[in-house]
């Protein structure tokens, strides 16, 4: 596994979308049917300006992530994508005065954007290469309670568990707003679907085959409301 440094999303609760405690929308980047000019077209111009820095795929993923993004908050708040008065701190979106927190991530061609009605909440999704995750023992970011958990698993088991970790370590810290900036030894993970970790409640997002996905809320949530809905070209939802 190729472990980035990255900085972390901002978090935003729900508000519209009935009894939810968290909306969840999963993206399918790579669909065709995208228009990539015209969903820029709703973003201000330091989002475009950071888009424009990268190459064609990544410009891609940073448009259609910042305007499905603000898509479901205008769904929330009322309003057309580009009245979404977003703002940035050290490169993380925030609505200024606004109690809802909200997260993004994405990984190759699948993208997630997570909405909180109250508390905290962080979102990372990694595309699951087993031969890239067989020498995580050998990498600083797996506290040794990690360690012992993974070596108890069976061989088979081992890799999703070590790329589950590391989503789970990445959503604890886009909910707390700091991005990962050193290694997170320090934030042991269950080495399980679910639990605790650093104060935060973690749980799986079903996402499809080939990628992990992780939530990390201030409350747990019951596992029947962690079901994102497809946010597709065209479509509100």
């Amino acid at each position: 596994m190729v472990i980035r440094l990255v900085r972390g999303a901002s978090a935003r609760p729900d508000v519209a979308s009935g009894p939810a405690p968290v909306v969840l929308r999963v993206i399918d980047l790579a669909d065709p049917r995208w228009d990539v000019a015209a969903e820029a077209g709703c973003l201000d111009d330091v989002e475009r300006a950071r888009a424009e820095r990268g190459t064609a795929a990544v410009r891609r993923r940073r448009v259609l992530v910042r305007a499905c993004l603000r898509r479901v908050l205008g769904d929330l708040l009322g309003t057309g994508p580009a009245g979404v008065p977003l703002r940035s701190d050290d490169g993380r979106p925030f609505l200024p005065g606004d109690p809802l927190r909200f997260s993004c991530s994405a990984s190759e061609d699948l993208a997630l954007v997570a909405v909180a009605r109250r508390g905290l909440v962080g979102v990372d999704v990694q595309r699951h290469r087993p031969e890239e995750v067989r020498d995580a023992a050998d990498e600083d970011w797996l506290a040794e309670t990690e360690r012992v958990r993974l070596r108890a698993l069976r061989d088979e088991d081992r890799p999703e568990a070590v790329t589950r970790a590391w989503t789970q370590k990445e959503a604890v810290v886009k909910a707390r707003g700091t991005g990962i900036r050193r290694s997170p030894v320090d934030l042991a993970t269950p080495v399980a679907d679910r639990g605790q970790v650093g104060g935060l409640h973690v749980s799986p997002v079903p996402v499809r085959p080939g990628y992990v996905a992780s939530l990390a809320t201030s409350v747990p949530l019951d596992p029947d409301v962690i079901s994102p809905v497809a946010l597709t070209p065209g479509g509100r939802r």
